[in-house]
C-alpha cells in the first residue's frame, strides 16, 4: 500500500510540473543562416544551434547536423530582444554573436538584427519566421 501511495505522489508531482515550451528561431541573411532549437520556461534555453555561412556549417550537435563543433556560451531573451553568444567547442573564446530585436503590433510580428562570426564577417539577419 505504501509503495502505491509513493508512486501516486511521484506521478502527481510529475504532472504538476510545467511543460517545456519549445520551438525554433530561424535567422537568415545574405549568405548566412542561424537556426536555433529552443526551450522556453522562465528563461530561454538553446537546445541546438546550426550556423551556415556559404557552404560552411558549424553545429552544437554535429552527430545530428554535421559541421564544425561550436557551443552556446550564453543566451538571453525578453519581450523585445534575443542575445546569443557562440563559443568554440572548448568554450575558450566567443566566435559568434546573434543580436535580434523584435516588435509585435496586433497580429503583426517582425524580428531582425545582426550576426557576426569570427573570420567570416557581420551579417544583417531577418528572424521574423516563428517556429
Amino acid at each position: 500500500m505504501k509503495t502505491g501511495a509513493a508512486a501516486l505522489a511521484l506521478l502527481a508531482a510529475a504532472t504538476a510540473m510545467p511543460a517545456v515550451a519549445s520551438g525554433g528561431i530561424a535567422c537568415t541573411g545574405d549568405g548566412v543562416a542561424v537556426d536555433l532549437s529552443v526551450g522556453r520556461l522562465a528563461v530561454i534555453s538553446v537546445l541546438r544551434a546550426t550556423v551556415r555561412i556559404g557552404d560552411t556549417v558549424w553545429s552544437t550537435d554535429p552527430e545530428i547536423v554535421p559541421g564544425t563543433p561550436i557551443a552556446v556560451g550564453q543566451a538571453f531573451e525578453d519581450e523585445s530582444r534575443l542575445l546569443v553568444d557562440f563559443t568554440d567547442e572548448a568554450v575558450n573564446a566567443i566566435v559568434g554573436r546573434l543580436r535580434v530585436f523584435s516588435l509585435t503590433e496586433g497580429d503583426g510580428y517582425a524580428a531582425g538584427g545582426v550576426f557576426s562570426f569570427k573570420d567570416e564577417g557581420v551579417f544583417v539577419v531577418d528572424c521574423s519566421e516563428r517556429g
